[in-house]
C-alpha cells in the first residue's frame, strides 16, 4: 500500500508526533516564494526549517541542496542532493541553480551514482499470473504444501488460494465473516491455521465506514473462521501487515496509530504490544529466526529492530547511502532483510545484509529495480530459499472517487519470484 500523503503535490505530511504543531507546509511555501523572487538567503533559511520538521523527505532534501548551492555552500549542497537522489533518482542535476557545482568531484560522483540508480535491474522471473484484474492483491503467503499460495485482496475483501500456475479458488468469499480489505496474511502450516489482518478501505467493495479492523484466524483445511480479534479500544486502525514469531504468536502493525498489536487468544482481543514516538509510519514486520528480534519497516525512517526480551528499540544504522525509506513488505532471510520499496524512484526490491549483532546494515544487493511488471509492488513471502512477491498491486487502479476502473484499464496480477541462493 502506498503510504505517501501529499500537500501541494510535493511535501510529505507525515510528521513526528512532536512536530505536528508546526507548519511544515508553511516553511516549504515560504522557501519556494523566496526562491521565486531571488531571495536566496531566505530560501535557504526557510527550507532548512522545513528540513528540521521532516529531514527524510526527498523534495525537501533536493530543495535544500539547491538552496545551499545558491548560498555558496557546495559540500552541504552535495550532501543534501546525495540523500535526495538515493530516494528519487531522477532529480534534475542539470538544474541551472546547481551550475556552481559543475566539475566538483563529489558532484560528478553523484551524477555517476544517479546513472547507476536509474538502470533497470531484473533479478526475478514471473512465477505466475492472476487473471482476475479487479482482485487488487496486496499480499501473498506460502501455503501448507509446495506450490500452494494464498493471496489477500483489497478490493474483493477476500482470501484466494492458488497454485503456481495461477489456478485460483476462493478460500473465503467476499466480505465473509466481516472481512474488509485484506492486507497481511500468514500460514502456520504446523497448526493448520491461516492468519489475516483486515481493515476497511474506501477501495473495497461495498465500503462501510462502520466496519472494523481485525485479525482473523481461519482453519486452513476448511476455510472456516475460528476467531476474530479486534482492539479493546475503538481505534481507526489500518492493520497493514502481520508476522508470526517462531512459536506462532501473532503480531500486527497499525500504520495509522503507529502501534504494534499482538493477538491474545485467551482474552480474544488485540493487545498493545509496543509503540514509540520514534515511529512515523509502520509497515512490514518480520522476526529473526530465533524470535529474539522483531524487525519493523517504517515507511519514512527506515528499519527498526525491537529486542523482544528487553523491549529496546533501535533504528538500524547503515554504512552506505542507499535509502532504506519507503519499505512496505519486509522478510528476514539468512541474516538479511528483503525489503520491497514502493515509494522511491525507481521502485525496487533490495536485500539488506546484517552484521552478526543484527544492529547494522553492512551491505546490500538490489534484486529488482524498475522492473517492467511493477505497478506498486507490496508484500512478499518466503518459500524455502525463494522469495515470491506481489509486483503490481494496482493501488492506482481507481478513479478519483476511488471506484475501481474497468478491466480494460487494469492488469492481470503478477507474482514475481527470485531464488535467494
Amino acid at each position: 500500500m502506498k503510504k505517501i500523503l501529499l500537500l501541494t503535490g510535493l511535501v510529505l505530511c507525515f510528521l513526528s508526533p512532536k512536530a505536528q504543531t508546526n507548519s511544515l507546509q508553511y516553511y516549504f511555501n515560504e522557501a519556494k516564494e523566496a526562491q521565486k523572487v531571488g531571495d536566496n538567503k531566505k530560501f535557504y533559511e526557510m527550507i532548512l526549517e522545513a528540513h528540521k520538521l521532516n529531514p527524510y523527505h526527498q523534495a525537501i532534501l533536493y530543495q535544500a541542496g539547491i538552496a545551499a548551492a545558491l548560498n555558496n555552500k557546495p559540500e552541504e549542497s552535495i550532501t543534501y542532493l546525495t540523500k535526495a537522489v538515493n530516494i528519487k533518482a531522477d532529480y534534475d542535476l542539470n538544474n541551472a541553480d546547481l551550475k556552481t557545482l559543475a566539475g566538483r568531484k563529489g558532484f560528478e560522483d553523484l551524477k555517476t551514482l544517479q546513472a547507476e540508480l536509474l538502470k533497470k535491474i531484473i533479478g526475478s522471473d514471473t512465477a505466475f499470473m492472476i487473471k482476475d484484474r479487479s482482485l487488487h492483491m496486496e499480499s501473498i503467503a506460502a501455503g501448507e504444501s509446495r506450490n500452494v499460495f494464498y493471496l489477500g485482496s483489497i478490493h474483493k475483501r477476500k482470501i484466494v488460494r492458488t497454485d503456481e500456475k495461477g489456478n485460483c479458488s476462493d478460500f473465503t468469499t467476499s466480505g465473509q465473516d466481516g472481512l474488509c480489505s485484506v492486507f497481511g496474511i500468514k500460514v502456520d502450516a504446523s497448526k493448520k491455521i491461516l492468519w489475516a489482518c483486515s481493515s476497511p478501505m474506501v477501495e473495497m467493495e461495498n465500503f462501510d465506514s462502520t466496519t472494523t479492523s481485525g485479525v482473523y484466524k481461519y482453519d486452513l483445511k476448511t476455510g472456516k473462521l475460528i476467531s476474530k480479534y479486534t482492539t479493546t479500544e475503538k481505534k481507526n486502525c489500518v492493520l497493514g501487515d502481520l508476522a508470526l514469531d517462531p512459536k506462532g504468536k501473532v503480531f500486527t502493525s497499525d500504520s495509522r496509530n503507529n502501534t504494534i498489536f499482538t493477538v491474545n487468544e485467551v482474552s480474544g482481543k488485540l493487545e498493545n504490544y509496543f509503540s514509540s514516538e520514534e515511529f512515523w509510519s509502520l509497515q512490514g514486520l518480520t522476526f529473526s529466526e530465533d524470535g529474539r528480534y522483531l524487525f519493523i519497516a517504517d515507511y519514512v525512517r527506515g528499519i527498526f529492530r525491537l529486542d523482544t526480551q528487553s523491549k529496546t528499540l533501535k533504528l538500524l544504522s547503515q554504512n552506505f547511502d542507499l535509502s532504506t525509506k519507503a519499505i512496505d513488505g519486509l522478510a528476514f532471510y539468512n541474516n538479511s532483510l528483503i525489503a520491497i520499496q514502493n515509494g522511491i524512484y525507481p521502485m525496487r526490491v533490495t536485500q539488506y545484509f546484517l552484521d552478526n549483532a543484527k544492529e547494522q546494515l553492512t551491505s546490500y544487493k538490489i534484486i529488482d529495480s524498475g522492473h517492467p511488471a511493477f505497478n506498486e509492488p507490496t508484500i512478499g513471502c518466503l518459500a524455502k530459499s525463494s522469495f515470491y512477491y506481489v509486483a503490481n498491486s494496482q493501488w492506482a487502479g481507481y478513479d478519483a472517487a476511488r471506484k475501481i476502473k474497468p478491466a480494460a484499464e487494469l492488469q492481470e496480477g503478477v507474482i514475481l519470484k527470485v531464488d535467494l541462493k
